[in-house]
This record gives structure tokens, sequence and C-alpha cells, in this order.
């Protein structure tokens, strides 16, 4: 005949039962708060102003393309005081690296290159979930962009009435001498999918794709 247990004992198995069950199911549910939303392949360029200012040769750049790249209007700043973030907080995530061969602003990243104007930082891209504009996670740069690019930062992708993209980044001129050499970028940008964006900055900038995922 088998004891019975005594309370202490049949609440600490039924604790830890409990906290077996949350575990198996943690990863369960997880994918299923991203299994309904649809994937979006981002990619991006970051170049450096070589000129004091680019402005001209943007828009020459622009035509030579055969496609305007836009500039949509910016939305409140989630850096700002007050101001709704599209970002959760600090909170960070990583995604799958975009194939180099899905690349499709590998034509403007080459007349970058030959430009006296412009110096490409950086040409990277991923794949992630369109998630809801208050619960977007950032994503870290730091395994995406090489250190000697001086380029550091994060950058979540949300989804609402259209994409928004919010960029938090930071770029240190390793060739400067001058004090202060570090500049930042924070915006937050309206976008449409299929498009390429335009984000400025008097000492660099970004050229921003995004397009749903095939995957």
């Amino acid at each position: 005949m088998h004891k019975q247990l005594s309370i202490p004992l049949k609440r600490a198995f039924a604790g830890l039962m409990l906290a077996l069950t949350l575990a198996a199911l943690g990863p369960a549910s997880a994918q299923q708060s991203t299994s309904g939303l649809q994937s979006y392949d981002v990619e991006l360029i970051i170049f450096r102003h070589l000129a004091p200012s680019g402005t001209e040769e943007t828009w020459m750049l622009e035509s030579v393309t055969g496609k305007p790249i836009e500039i949509p209007d910016e939305d409140a700043s989630p850096f700002d005081t007050g101001a709704q973030t599209s970002a959760s907080g600090t909170s960070t995530q990583t995604f799958p690296a975009l194939p180099t061969s899905k690349f499709q602003l590998t034509a403007i990243e080459d007349a970058l290159r030959r430009s006296r104007n412009y110096k490409p930082l950086a040409h990277i891209g991923w794949t992630q979930p369109g998630f809801a504009r208050n619960s977007a996670p950032f994503l870290s740069l730091n395994s995406f962009v090489p250190a000697s690019s001086g380029v550091t930062g994060q950058i979540a992708l949300s989804r609402g009435r259209y994409l928004h993209l919010t960029l938090d980044l930071t770029y240190t001129n390793p060739e400067s001498g001058e004090l202060g050499g570090e500049y930042v970028l924070r915006q937050s940008r309206r976008m449409r999918s299929n498009e390429r964006h335009y984000i400025d900055h008097p000492k660099f900038g970004v050229i921003a794709l995004v397009t749903p995922s095939d995957k």
C-alpha cells in the first residue's frame, strides 16, 4: 500500500509539475505568437557623407537608379519625452540574416562606392515578423555590422496601418581627430513595403528597403 503524500509534499509536487508544463509550452507559445504575422526582409545600406552636403548628388543617384528614393513623413520620435515608443523598451532579439543573393540594393551600393561624396559603411539584411506597433523588439546591429565601420546601435520594425522603421544609430568616425566625432541618428519613419526609403543625417545616412518575405 502506497503512503499518502503530506499536504506540503503535494503542493511541492504540484508546483514542480506546473513548472515543467510551462517550460514545455513556452517555445510553442512563443512560436504561436509570431506564426500568424507576415514576415519581412529588411535590407539597409548605411553610408557616410564625405562632402559637406550630399543633397544634390543624392537626387542624382535617385535618377540613375530609375526610381526615386522616397523621403516619407517622419513619425513622432520614440526617443522624445512623452512620445509613444514603437519598440518595447530595451528588449532586443536576433533574426536570421538575409542572404546576399536576395539583396536588391547592390546597384545603389555600387553607385555610392563610385561616388566621391559617399562611402558605404555597411550593407546588411535580415528577415523578421511584422510585430505590432507597440510590441516590436529592437534588433542589435552588433552581429551584422563590422566594428571597423564605426556604426553601432539598434533598429526596430513594426507594423500598424503602415510599416514603421525605428533607428537608434551612432556613427563614430575612426579617422576623425576632431573632438566630438560621434554622431547619432534617432528617427522613426513610416514606410511602404517594396519601396526604397532614404533617411538622412548631416554625417551619415541610411537607405532602407522592406519587402514581404517569401519564407
